[in-house]
């Protein structure tokens, strides 16, 4: 038998954890005996601390270590086994080598692995998992009225208002709440302001002990009006259920994207729910010309308006872009003080 087949059939079944010098890196500290196998006028030598580690020894494969470091068992031209290391094309013939083999078993090696990947499974489910993630964001769009399920422009109502400078503006302080699969719930406080743009720019609104109305100027005769507008602001509370679909990287392992993950570029969502909220200021204001000279008034009222609005709320987006619509479900108006106005608003997220 060959001194090649003798080492094969000593050292069995395939773990590295080896390397030339590593001997000096802990177990130089700790008694050990040396096992030398000589190689022509090679050695290999393993440092053996007790009889555990002899017989760990029996399940490795040598020509597998050999391959793992470079080198391999080689015929020169006297005949004799030689330690060769190849590398770039180049071979070099390895006098004394020092293996360390750390005790492991081929169950141990297994079990290794697997806890390995049990806790990267746990980290991604962690990171996954993150129950809420926090950010702010800014609404911007158009809002109007309805009255019976119809804008009042059909009926030429005197408060109809501009679609067009009719803005809505809102800032929200949103927490994305991961609840299973695609669904997450979005939720968290905000500031609204609707601003009814009136289509005639010389209708005023009007505070009055009963109820609200709306007249035209009278108080300034020659002026030329040029903006007209109800502004009521609110402080909300929404509540958003959304699911999100994409396709997962490879890091995912095919787990749904998240609102806030880098990767999320490519994900479509869409979410449908409630919020409500309570009046914090409301004003009317005026814009005029007069004698050549512009000027606006401001007057802080209640108008009989609604302290508190509830309504529905649909959201969808793709990429970087969200669309929402709001929908008062209560009147703009408090009970017969006001024409009964459910507000509606719709635009973009930023």
């Amino acid at each position: 038998m060959t001194t090649q087949n003798k080492i094969t059939t000593t050292l069995k079944a395939v773990m590295l954890s080896l390397g030339m010098l590593l001997v000096f890196s802990g177990l130089a500290q700790e008694r050990t005996d040396s096992l030398i196998i000589n190689v022509g006028e090679s050695k290999i030598i393993f440092l053996i601390k007790d009889k555990q580690d002899l017989n760990t020894i029996q399940n490795y494969d040598l020509n597998a270590i050999l391959n793992e470091l470079s080198m391999k068992l080689e015929t020169d031209s006297s005949q004799q086994q030689t330690l060769v290391k190849e590398e770039n094309g180049a071979k070099t013939v390895i006098t004394d080598t020092t293996i360390v083999v750390i005790k492991t078993t081929t169950e141990q090696i297994e079990s290794d692995e697997n806890n390995e990947w049990e806790e990267e499974d746990k980290h991604e489910e962690s990171e996954k998992t993150k129950r809420s993630i926090h950010y702010f964001n800014i609404e911007l769009g158009t809002n109007n009225y309805l009255k019976k399920g119809k804008f009042p422009d059909a009926t030429d109502e005197p408060y109809t208002v501009r679609p067009w400078g009719s803005w809505y503006v809102a800032i929200n302080s949103v927490n994305s709440t991961y609840i299973t699969g695609p669904l997450y719930l979005e939720w968290g406080p905000g500031v609204s302001w609707y601003n009814f743009k009136f289509q005639n720019d010389a209708m005023r609104i009007y505070d009055q002990d009963e109820s609200v109305t709306f007249i035209e100027d009278s108080e300034y005769p020659d002026a030329s009006f040029k903006k007209s507008k109800l502004t009521v602001a609110y402080i909300n509370f929404s509540m958003v259920p959304t699911l999100h679909f994409g396709h997962s990287d490879a890091n995912h392992k095919n787990r749904w994207l998240t609102l806030h993950d880098s990767k999320n570029k490519e994900n479509f969502r869409i979410g449908a729910g409630g919020y409500v909220g309570y009046r914090i200021d409301s004003y009317s204001k005026i814009v005029f010309e007069e004698d050549g000279d512009k000027d606006k008034k401001r007057n802080h009222e209640d108008f009989h308006l609604n302290n508190f609005r509830y309504g529905l709320r649909f959201q969808l987006g793709y990429r970087d872009t969200d669309l929402f619509i709001n929908y008062d479900l209560n009147n703009l108006f408090s009970e017969n003080r006001g024409p009964e106005l459910n507000a509606i608003s719709f635009g973009i997220i930023f």
